[in-house]
């Protein structure tokens, strides 16, 4: 016979959680969960005492990641003498399905090693970019402005894949050389990334769709690095299957305790980094107060959360720059998104790697909580080292 998770002892509750209702047997008379959330028990048997009926609770939803601390169940028939509890934000999954499926819902770790940079890599980043794109690198790059320039146009990849081809064979060469080259090279590099962390999942090539897009390549990779980030600082995480049209990575979260939070991704053209050399702090901060006024409608006093903004601006001084500009935009209008928990940057970045052909990178993370949120604030986003950058020898 196929065997269950637990079997009910006498007319106990198996479970007792903080849901808002009860797992009732198809009998009608055995109460298998007491206070049932379905994010707690995921595809869990429980055999009743009275019937002996197994029933089995919902799977993982699509689109949500498996959290860090969910605990694989064996389905060995386990008696279930008293009632357990399960602890608010508590998962329970079973361990076939977890192998099976589950796993692959969570991120991978972040590449330990800097990229090679050879027409090996490159070939084989630029052919995952064409089956995620639904077969349109060749379009993208007929679209692209030439590669000799310093325009990248409205996909970048595809713009950095042509410029690359013709580079990485020279001699002596080093994308280190030359900004544009810098650029090129991080473009190559984050799609690299998003790979190691995220190409075993089941659903990548439907949540990546907004990469087909015009303008859209590194809004879809803060998206994932966001998911990532966000996993990885404790929360609960999952994607929203893209709606015809729709412009980025949807994700939803909750805190580890099970509130739910609203999250709000923006790219604000004063960040990117055609616009590198026209920033002032008074256009910094002018573009984040625009950010947390078109996100409002996403995030506030009902739906509390956090906006998070993609940046690709890479020179030395930005990054204070764009703190500042944060704390700037708070002290002006904190109190008037009181429902906006804070505000993080996600920015790629690539470092020297100790060779010419290799490209350290990670993702710098810089989340300002917002000192006017009204209550307690409940987001955990990590540090600034969340995503600290491959270098040499790591």
């Amino acid at each position: 016979m196929d065997p269950a998770h637990f079997i009910q002892v006498g007319d106990l509750p198996v479970f007792s959680g903080a849901g808002t209702g009860d797992l009732i047997c198809g009998c009608g008379t055995s109460t298998l969960v007491k206070g049932y959330a379905p994010q707690n028990l995921l595809a869990i048997r429980i055999k009743c005492f009275r019937c002996g009926t197994v029933t089995t609770t919902p799977g993982l939803p699509e689109g949500e990641i498996l959290p860090r601390d969910a605990v694989n169940v064996a389905r060995n028939d386990a008696p279930a003498v008293t009632t357990n509890s399960i602890p608010l934000g508590g998962v329970l999954a079973c361990g076939e399905e977890v192998a099976r499926e589950y796993a692959l819902t969570r991120p991978g770790d972040s590449p330990r090693e800097a990229m090679l940079l050879s027409a090996e890599t490159l070939e084989s980043v630029a052919a995952a970019y064409d089956r995620l794109s639904g077969g349109r690198l060749a379009e993208h790059c007929a679209a692209s402005p030439p590669a000799t320039g310093s325009a990248h146009g409205d996909y970048p990849f595809a713009w950095s894949v042509m410029r690359l081809r013709t580079q990485v064979a020279r001699p002596d060469w080093s994308w280190l050389q030359q900004n544009d080259d810098a650029m090129a090279a991080m473009h190559v590099a984050a799609l690299h990334h998003c790979l190691e962390c995220w190409g075993q999942h089941p659903l990548l090539s439907r949540l990546a769709a907004p990469l087909a897009a015009p303008g859209q390549f590194l809004r879809t990779m803060a998206g994932f690095a966001a998911a990532k980030l966000l996993f990885d600082a404790g929360n609960r995480v999952g994607f929203s299957l893209p709606s015809p049209g729709q412009r980025d990575v949807q994700l939803h979260f909750t805190t580890p305790a099970g509130n739910a939070l609203s999250l709000a991704m923006r790219a604000p053209d004063e960040l990117q980094w055609r616009e590198r050399d026209r920033r002032t702090p008074q256009s910094l901060r002018a573009a984040v107060q625009d950010a947390l006024a078109s996100a409002h409608g996403q995030v506030n006093g009902r739906r509390p959360g956090i906006v998070m903004l993609s940046a690709s601006i890479l020179l030395p001084d930005f990054d204070q720059a764009v703190v500042d500009a944060i704390h700037a935009a708070f002290r002006a209008v904190g109190r008037k998104h009181r429902g906006v928990s804070a505000v993080a940057v996600v920015m790629p970045k690539v470092l020297p790697a100790g060779s010419p052909d290799r490209v350290g990178f990670g993702y710098a993370s810089y989340p300002i909580r917002n000192p006017h949120f009204a209550g307690e604030n409940p987001i955990r986003l990590g540090t600034a080292r969340d995503f600290e950058t491959v270098r040499a020898g790591r």
